[in-house]
């Protein structure tokens, strides 16, 4: 029998868990619906069912990662209105957020356009905002300029910030570590006449806590 590398494996397991989890969360939807308002198990429910969203999105973001790791991905850019973009964010987020009770917002200029792989910055916006859902006080801001020929898409919290400490990296990073990873695979795909896209880990200037900041060359 043939031997598969164990990486193919591996992103083979992780897509049929993704689907796993998408069934599950189409029978959540359904079991919501069903519940009387004000029902005392809502709550409950609604922290499954956001969880298995963040569930879900990490599945994607592994299987952008294996894909990145091995170059079998296939950059798609394209150019966008970032109000539009950000909205869209913050509307799949927004439940992620609400139910920590804390504020998610995003701000950019009205006419600002970018170009960028959408499902890329999809997936590294949303890993950075739930790793921000996780040191956040009150609120969550995603912030989008341009700066010297770069697009810069910055997911800023109010929480602890960057203390020069070792334990900076898990502020930034997913529980398996992979998440500021992912973000600089991400960033460095994106070329534009040899300038290449980079992340940086800063500390926000307008809410005092941690800020993810992704260059995308323009």
């Amino acid at each position: 029998m043939k031997k598969m590398d164990i990486s193919t494996i591996l992103a083979s397991a992780i897509h049929e868990s993704k689907n796993q989890v998408g069934t599950l969360l189409y029978q959540l939807q359904g079991l919501k619906e069903t519940l009387p308002s004000n029902n005392a198990n809502e709550s409950k429910v609604t922290m499954i069912e956001e969880s298995l969203k963040k569930l879900n999105d990490e599945w994607v973001e592994y299987l952008y990662l294996y894909r990145l790791a091995s170059n079998g991905y296939e950059l798609h850019v394209d150019t966008f209105l970032l109000d539009e973009f950000l909205d869209d964010q913050v509307f799949a987020l927004l439940a992620s957020a609400n139910a920590k009770h804390l504020d998610l917002s995003y701000h950019c200029e009205k006419s600002l356009t970018g170009t960028f792989d959408e499902r890329l910055m999809t997936a590294v916006v949303g890993t950075a905002v739930y790793n921000a859902l996780r040191f956040a006080k009150s609120k969550i801001e995603i912030h989008a300029s341009i700066e010297k020929n770069f697009l810069v898409i910055s997911v800023e919290d109010d929480g602890q910030g960057f203390k020069g400490t070792p334990e900076d990296e898990d502020t930034l990073n997913s529980n398996t570590g992979l998440g500021l990873y992912f973000a600089q695979l991400s960033a460095n795909a994106h070329v534009c006449n040899e300038a290449e896209g980079y992340i940086k880990k800063e500390q926000s200037t307008s809410l005092g806590g941690a800020k993810l900041a992704i260059y995308l060359p323009q």
